[in-house]
């Protein structure tokens, strides 16, 4: 194993999995721990007993980049404190993950199979999830958030994986990886 990348639901690994490149994914265990004392607990314990890389994906529920950061801090704290030279990152999406597929509004028209409201897209920006959820239940083209990802062409793939956050994560999986393969 050479990482593991921890979620708060199986929705994210879907996502994750679908848009991060697959080479990089080999060796790599995705785990759904739920809220974020369970992630926090649970990366913890992989990495005191494993002495495993463990990347924290999770939503910031905010988008307030004071509180953002303080959360950031806050599980970066927690979980460092028993690593010694395991390689820990914390990386947050805002307000939640669901928020990179409302970066390019053309791409989601093209995958729901209609042009979202203004007043949806602004609803996004705080809950993306949610409307998410609400525009894929509209959509007479996917009926769920599988169909939705399943539908991205290798292209678009490649523009989602330009999103600053998929990046991070990009980023810290090669790094981890790097020892190995040397």
């Amino acid at each position: 194993m050479i990482a593991y990348i921890i979620c708060e639901g199986c929705c994210d690994i879907q996502i994750l999995q679908a848009i991060l490149p697959k080479q990089l994914l080999k060796e790599v265990e995705f785990v759904a721990a739920g809220g974020i004392s369970s992630i926090t607990s649970l990366a913890r314990s992989i990495i005191v007993r494993r002495q495993v890389p463990v990347a924290i994906v999770v939503d910031a529920d905010s988008t307030v980049p004071e509180l953002v950061q303080m959360q950031a801090n806050s599980i970066t704290e927690i979980v460092e404190s028993v690593s010694v030279n395991t390689p820990v990152k914390v990386i947050l999406f805002v307000p939640e993950m669901e928020a990179i597929f409302f970066q390019d509004t053309q791409l989601l028209a093209k995958l729901l199979g209609y042009i979202p409201s203004q007043d949806e897209l602004t609803l996004a920006i705080s809950q993306p999830k949610k409307i998410l959820k609400q525009l894929i239940d509209k959509s007479k083209k996917v009926n769920d958030l599988a169909q939705f990802i399943n539908n991205l062409s290798d292209e678009e793939i490649d523009d989602l994986r330009n999103t600053s956050v998929i990046q991070e994560l990009i980023s810290f999986l090669q790094t981890v990886r790097e020892p190995v393969e040397a």
